[in-house]
């Protein structure tokens, strides 16, 4: 279910969570929240496969350094209303039972209104035995596990209103847990305003037609546009000019609906006369898109392989198409929801490459010899390996786009926006899978995880993105104090096209802090500290300002899981700049 995720670092997951709750628990002027946002799945949730079994064990750093932070940063940035807790259990105990998560969020974290809601059906998984086994035995014994540990309401199933009551009668649960359950509930309540009167409640007066608005059509295309990765350009083949005979080819090249992650809102193409959960034809293909983009060329489409299985018998319909075309666009990845499910509820890949014969068909539209752009469609990472010399001239890695994706794509291959992201995660070599166990849960063990600790050589690193111009950015150290250090990045657009640009701020450990830490514990090459975004007009200049003041982005996880701010040693603030630029700082 990497699909449902934004990335791989926990300052940027936390930060990604944060601005998301924010947005959603806006308030009116008399205080009312939009709505109530929850945080899921809570936490270490990552195996699909027999998931209301499965039982992370985890280290107290890996847990503290890597599985919580991000809760903790929306937590503490945004208030959000609570959590969902998973199928899963960490060191033997199931999360909707778990006293540790739940004290980790109201006591340590402060949240002590925030509500823990189970997974569908997870309370009553607590009887399912291995490896529960003392969970198990009755309903009775499940209703006062999760209760008395802080779950305080059940999703998909009856057993709180059905055994809460016999639960206390038998002295396994006290009545003052169930009113505090209740008093969070609905102190929640109370927030959004299910309790006002209706009329003095701003949100409910939005109207239908606000579905689907130009604002909000035009706020999906633009965040389609920042999240799409120029990975590879060689020869500048991209943007390409009009007039170009383009052959799209690949199961993406007619995809509406499988341009949307597996949990998409039934309102996609809301029509208030003729409402329908099922109506997709709002959303540009890929094909249709590129049309548009190039009105004076040719464009044609052809799926040629099936996203997984066998040949359908129509790989090689695609051939006259691709003989005629200027450009092949292989439009290729993943999908979440045909049978077979490829990333979805319920499914695990076994492997990062691409499924099915999707590999030999990328072979045999490339050994065409055409300048081919290779669109990737999907959520979770695909390593994608390709012999030296054999490799398409374009990589585009377009993740989920949405709705406006096939649109914000026809764009930035023709050059009419220049908008691109960077890689919020790590792209590993297909090989990557059989170096590591997918139930270990360590972040550095083997070649490590994440950007934060793998050791190998990555296809391209968390962070990478290229743009359709150049820049020249250069940081420096504007202001020398500590926390307090300011930096300035000064980003100049070298090349002929405005666009924007994306600088990362990091902060890692002196080789000293290093050395002394070696026989301790892991420490991260380097955890991420900030991130920038700015637009610059073709031959001019723009200036980003930094700071890193949050203690926390230095301190380093020790193997109880407390975090440690080594102030007698130097820390490194590193940039993602032209030059790579470091600076040492001392910690007052």
């Amino acid at each position: 279910r990497n699909n449902e995720l934004p990335g791989e670092d926990p300052f940027h997951l936390g930060s990604y969570a944060a601005e998301y709750v924010k947005g959603m628990q806006q308030r009116d002027k008399r205080g009312v929240y939009k709505m109530n946002s929850y945080l899921k799945h809570f936490t270490a949730y990552s195996m699909e496969f027999q998931r209301q079994h499965s039982d992370a064990a985890i280290s107290m750093f890996d847990l503290f350094d890597t599985y919580l932070p991000q809760y903790e940063r929306a937590f503490r940035e945004s208030n959000a209303s609570g959590v969902m807790c998973s199928y899963n259990g960490i060191n033997g105990v199931p999360n909707c039972a778990s006293g540790f998560l739940t004290d980790m969020l109201r006591n340590q974290w402060g949240q002590t209104d925030a509500l823990t809601y189970s997974d569908c059906g997870a309370v009553q998984d607590l009887m399912q035995g291995y490896p529960w086994e003392r969970y198990h035995e009755s309903p009775l014994e499940a209703v006062s596990a999760a209760l008395n540990n802080g779950t305080d309401i059940e999703a998909g199933s009856i057993l709180f209103s059905s055994f809460a009551s016999k639960a206390v009668e038998k002295g396994l649960l006290s009545a003052s847990k169930i009113r505090a359950s209740a008093r969070r509930s609905l102190i929640q309540r109370f927030k959004v305003g299910l309790f006002d009167d209706p009329e003095k409640v701003e949100w409910t007066k939005i109207p239908s037609s606000s579905l689907g608005a130009k604002q909000h059509q035009r706020l999906s295309y633009e965040a389609a546009l920042q999240g799409i990765v120029l990975l590879r350009n060689q020869d500048s083949l991209l943007p390409l000019k009009k007039g170009v005979r383009v052959a799209v080819v690949g199961p993406h090249a007619h995809s509406r609906k499988s341009l949307l992650s597996d949990y998409y809102g039934n309102e996609v193409c809301f029509n208030a006369a003729h409402p329908s959960n099922n109506d997709f034809s709002c959303i540009p293909t890929l094909t249709e898109a590129l049309s548009r983009a190039n009105p004076s060329g040719n464009t044609t489409g052809f799926d040629g392989v099936l996203f997984s299985g066998g040949d359908d018998g129509h790989m090689h319909d695609v051939t006259t198409s691709v003989q005629q075309a200027d450009v092949v666009v292989l439009a290729m990845g993943l999908e979440a929801f045909k049978d077979p499910d490829l990333e979805h509820e319920s499914y695990d890949r076994n492997q990062i490459g691409l499924p099915g014969l999707q590999p030999e068909f990328v072979d045999y539209v490339l050994k065409f010899g055409k300048s081919t752009v290779l669109i990737l469609i999907n959520g979770g990472p695909l390593g994608l390996d390709f012999p030296k010399g054999f490799e398409p001239k374009a990589i585009i890695e377009a993740f989920y786009p949405g709705p406006h994706g096939a649109e914000a794509i026809a764009a930035s291959i023709f050059g009419l926006e220049n908008r691109w992201g960077k890689l919020p995660l790590t792209i590993l070599p297909a090989s990557y899978v059989t170096e590591v166990a997918m139930d270990d849960y360590s972040m550095s063990a083997g070649p490590g995880r994440t950007h934060r600790y793998f050791t190998g050589k990555p296809l391209y690193p968390f962070g990478f993105g290229l743009s359709l111009t150049s820049f020249d950015s250069e940081c420096v150290q504007a202001t020398s104090n500590g926390l307090q250090s300011k930096y300035t990045c000064t980003v100049k657009n070298t090349g002929r096209l405005a666009g924007e640009e994306v600088i990362l701020m990091y902060t890692r450990p002196s080789p000293a802090l290093r050395k002394h830490l070696a026989s301790r514990h892991p420490v991260p090459i380097k955890q991420l500290c900030g991130f920038e975004r700015v637009f610059v007009k073709a031959g001019e200049s723009e200036m980003i300002t930094f700071e890193c003041s949050d203690a926390d982005r230095f301190a380093l996880t020790n193997l109880e899981g407390n975090r440690v701010l080594w102030k007698e040693f130097t820390h490194i603030v590193e940039f993602s700049d032209t030059r790579q630029s470091t600076f040492p700082i001392t910690l007052n």
